[in-house]
């Protein structure tokens, strides 16, 4: 029996990170099973500009026409270079998605993660790292349960330790989030659900 070649790190130049990781998609699309072997997809990336969440919204149209849901948590809430961004409910941005801001600092630890299926994803580097740096870490798993399977154990732990964030129009004034004032071109319409206070919860790594 074949035995499937462990996921490869490798360090990739600025300039091909997005476009690398649309090909990672694409062809995950094209492998048998890879458009029905899941009902969503998961992100990890420290903000919207990074390229992960960026190449996502490359592919909104796509996302739409699987049915796929996106889950995506972000370690910073950074200003949105467009409108059409994550953060504003935007005919541009098709796909349904739910957001989470990874407020507490102890998760900046936690790595930048795609989730596509049970046996492909991507892993990046910590959320405290500028994603578009040259030596910025990275490592594909296109063919790889085990690490699939961690990386959406590791995404749940996240996801509930993370404060949940509403989609706000262009439009609406930005309001204070999770208990702290947050400058308004930072916001960048990534607000905090109305229900998300109390303490948050503390996971392991």
């Amino acid at each position: 029996m074949q035995k499937t070649p462990p996921p490869v790190p490798c360090v990739v130049k600025r300039e091909d990170k997005m476009e690398n990781l649309l090909s990672f998609v694409k062809a995950h699309w094209l492998t048998p099973g890879g458009q029905s072997d899941a009902a969503e997809i998961t992100l990890v990336a420290r903000s919207a500009e990074s390229p992960v969440a960026r190449a996502l919204l490359a592919l909104g149209a796509d996302i739409a026409a699987r049915g796929l849901t996106v889950r995506a948590i972000f370690g910073q809430l950074e200003a949105e270079k467009t409108a059409a961004g994550w953060s504003f409910a935007d005919p541009d941005i098709p796909f349904a998605r739910q957001l989470r801001w990874a407020a507490n600092p102890r998760l900046a630890d936690a790595h930048e993660q795609l989730v596509l299926g049970p046996t492909a994803s991507w892993i990046g580097d910590c959320l405290r790292r500028d994603p578009s740096r040259r030596d910025a870490y990275e490592q594909f798993a296109p063919t790889d349960a085990a690490t699939g399977r961690n990386m959406r154990q590791s995404f749940e732990r996240l996801w509930a330790a993370s404060v949940p964030l509403s989609i706000r129009t262009p439009m609406k004034a930005p309001v204070a989030s999770a208990g702290s004032v947050v400058a308004d071109d930072a916001l960048a319409a990534l607000v905090a659900a109305e229900d998300a206070g109390g303490p948050l919860v503390s996971s392991q790594h």
